[in-house]
C-alpha cells in the first residue's frame, strides 16, 4: 500500500472521529441553548401573567370596590384577567399558550384535565416545589412547558371561595353556589401553565449544527488535499525516483544525468549514500580489471 493512500486512510479516519466529536459537543451545547431559550421565554409570560395579576389586584380590584357596583365584573378576577390579556397575546403568537387550571374553579371552563391535574397534584404533595419544567407531545406537536403553583396567600381572596353564603351575590347569581368554594389559605389552589413550542428551536440547533460540521468538513477535505498533494510532491515523487536509481544501480544498467531524480535535504543525502557504493563498487572492478590485463605490473 502506497504512502500516500496509508495517510489517506488515516487523515479519513481522524476526520470522522473528529467531526463524530465536534458535532456531538455542538449538539448538546446547542441543545441546551435551545431549551435555556425556551425556558426563557416562558419565564417571560409567566412574568406578563403575573403582572396582569398583580395590578388587577392592586389597583382594579380596590377601583371597583370603591365605586360600589353590585355588578359582577370578571375582570376584577386577577385570573380572568390574565387569561384574558394572555388570549389577546396568542392572537398575536399562537404557538404560545398560557392556561390558568384548577381542581374546583369558580368558572368551570377553567377545570384542570388529566394532565393538569397530575401537575397540581405534585405541588400539593410536595410545598416546597415552586416549578416543573418538561416536555409534552411527540413531533412536530412536542412542547416544553413550565408550571407554577397558585397558592391562596390574600385573605381578602376567601370572601369568594370560602363559602357560598359570604360570596358576592353578583358572582353567585353568574356562577353559582357550587363550584370555586372550600378554599383554604396557602393551599395551592391551582397552577399556571406555559407551552412553548419545541420545533423551531430544536430546528435552530440543529442547522448550527450542520453549519458547524460542514465547515469542519470543508477545512478538513482542504486540508487534506494540500498535506496529500505535498506529501506526493515532496516525498512520494522523489522516493520513486530513487527507486528506481537503487533498482538501476543494483541491476549495473546506466543511467543518464537528466534521468537522475533533482532531489534535497535528506533525500539528496540518500542518493549519495545509493550512488556511493555503485561508485565504489565501479572503481574496484576497474583497478581489478587492470590488475588482471598487466599481471607483470600487479607482480
Amino acid at each position: 500500500m502506497r504512502i500516500e493512500t496509508r495517510f489517506a486512510w488515516n487523515i479519513a479516519f481522524c476526520f470522522c472521529f473528529g467531526v463524530t466529536v465536534a458535532g456531538y459537543i455542538s449538539y448538546r451545547q446547542e441543545s441546551r441553548q435551545a431549551h435555556e431559550e425556551l425556558k426563557q421565554r416562558a419565564d417571560m409570560l409567566l412574568e406578563t401573567a403575573l403582572a396582569v395579576r398583580a395590578y388587577t389586584v392592586d389597583q382594579v380590584a380596590p377601583a371597583m370596590n370603591k365605586l360600589k357596583d353590585a355588578e359582577f365584573h370578571a375582570f376584577q378576577v386577577p385570573s380572568f384577567a390574565a387569561q384574558d390579556a394572555m388570549r389577546r397575546l396568542n392572537k398575536k403568537f399562537p404557538e404560545y399558550r398560557y392556561r390558568e387550571s384548577s381542581l374546583n374553579p369558580t368558572n368551570v371552563g377553567d377545570r384542570a384535565n388529566d394532565w393538569e391535574v397530575s401537575l397540581l397534584r405534585e405541588f400539593q404533595s410536595n410545598p416546597e416545589l415552586r416549578e416543573l419544567v418538561g416536555e409534552s407531545g411527540a413531533g412536530r406537536d412536542r412542547r416544553f412547558y413550565v408550571a407554577r403553583p397558585i397558592r391562596m396567600t390574600s385573605p381578602s381572596c376567601l370572601q369568594c371561595h370560602s363559602t357560598p353564603d359570604v360570596a358576592p351575590p353578583a358572582m353567585l347569581a353568574k356562577y353559582g353556589p357550587v363550584n370555586g368554594f372550600g378554599w383554604k389559605l396557602d393551599d395551592v389552589v391551582g397552577l399556571q401553565l406555559v407551552e412553548v413550542p419545541t420545533a423551531d428551536a430544536e430546528a435552530k440547533a440543529l442547522n448550527s449544527v450542520l453549519i458547524t460540521v460542514g465547515s469542519l468538513s470543508c477545512v478538513f477535505v482542504l486540508s487534506a488535499a494540500v498535506f496529500l498533494l505535498l506529501l506526493r510532491r515532496h516525498v512520494t515523487h522523489p522516493l520513486d525516483l530513487l527507486t528506481r536509481v537503487a533498482h538501476a544501480s543494483s541491476l549495473d544498467h546506466e543511467i543518464d544525468d537528466a534521468q537522475l531524480p533533482a532531489v534535497g535535504g535528506q533525500f539528496r543525502e540518500l542518493q549519495q549514500a545509493i550512488e556511493r557504493p555503485k561508485t565504489s563498487v565501479d572503481h574496484a572492478l576497474t583497478i581489478f580489471e587492470r590488475g588482471r590485463q598487466d599481471p607483470d605490473k600487479g607482480g
